[in-house]
């Protein structure tokens, strides 16, 4: 009988390695992800507004390279845009939607609908994608941050109403350049919420961070330039002194590691990271502005 070229089992030994092993490398390698994924999924019903969470959910799923997913994401967030809200993330969204929209009758009827959406702007529209298009830029450290929120949660420090307004407003998106970093503490500070100073002191100790109030410090200006104002604002890392020659960093996430490796290989050193808060955070870079213009 003549072997057909389509049997699953036509040759074993030309059969990929899918044992147990690379499954589970698989599954460690995006692990932050779909965590990030289930976070962020769980939170949906629960906010105000979700049209930041979809795009969010959709730049997680493009890079698991989930299309299908990613793609429906996107028909979500468009679905909710409508004169007068979110209007200004029309052009960022149809130009989004127009790969999706050749493969997906949902995504052709969102795609045709930011395009009336578009055809119907008197010039009020900003069609400058320019920072939703290098969103990434501006949320490298957007997981961390998710994480942190639901840790505060987890550990009854910041309730579930506060839990579920830092996560939306984490993912919330805008045409208009960052004003300040996209971080957990900023979100509680800027929101008014009851349990920010609270958090504040549980991340302390909880990470063995010492805290250090930057609105207290008069900043040397030779600092800032080691590290750029635009990654002090992306990444929410600064220098703020140095002692015997080793640099002084504040940061507001204690637990983002990767932030560390990397402030610590831009600046060739082993510095000593300091918690902050998002108010002495905003002191620093009103200082670094003034400094620097």
């Amino acid at each position: 009988m003549t072997e057909s070229p389509f049997d699953d089992y036509s040759d074993e030994n030309d059969l990929p390695d899918v044992s147990g092993d690379s499954y589970e490398d698989l599954y460690n390698q995006n692990k932050e992800l779909l965590d990030a994924i289930h976070l962020l999924e769980e939170a949906i019903p629960e906010v105000e507004d979700s049209v930041g969470i979809y795009i969010s959910l959709f730049d997680i799923y493009s890079e698991i390279e989930n299309m299908a997913e990613a793609g429906h994401c996107l028909v979500e967030a468009a679905n909710q845009i409508h004169s007068g809200h979110h209007d200004d993330l029309a052009y960022f969204l149809y130009n989004q939607l127009e790969l999706f929209a050749q493969l997906n009758p949902d995504a052709q009827t969102a795609f045709e609908r930011m395009g009336q959406i578009i055809s119907q702007d008197d010039g009020t529209l900003d069609a400058n994608t320019l920072y939703l298009d290098q969103r990434k830029l501006y949320q490298a450290d957007l997981i961390p941050e998710i994480v942190l929120a639901n840790h505060l949660h987890r550990s009854r420090i910041i309730s579930k109403q506060e839990y579920h307004m830092s996560i939306q407003d984490l993912c919330w998106f805008t045409s208009q350049a960052p004003q300040a970093p996209r971080a957990c503490l900023y979100v509680l500070e800027d929101r008014g919420l009851p349990h920010c100073q609270k958090a504040i002191e549980f991340l302390a100790h909880d990470a063995s961070t010492p805290y250090i109030d930057l609105n207290l410090i008069s900043i040397d200006p030779d600092l800032f330039d080691i590290l750029p104002s635009d990654y002090c604002l992306r990444r929410a890392a600064c220098i703020f002194g140095e002692v015997g020659g080793e640099p002084l960093v504040a940061l507001l996430n204690p637990y983002n590691l990767q932030l560390m490796e990397d402030v610590s290989r831009i600046i060739e050193s082993t510095p000593h990271f300091y918690l902050t808060s998002a108010k002495g955070y905003q002191s620093f870079l009103e200082q670094q502005t003034s400094a620097l213009t």
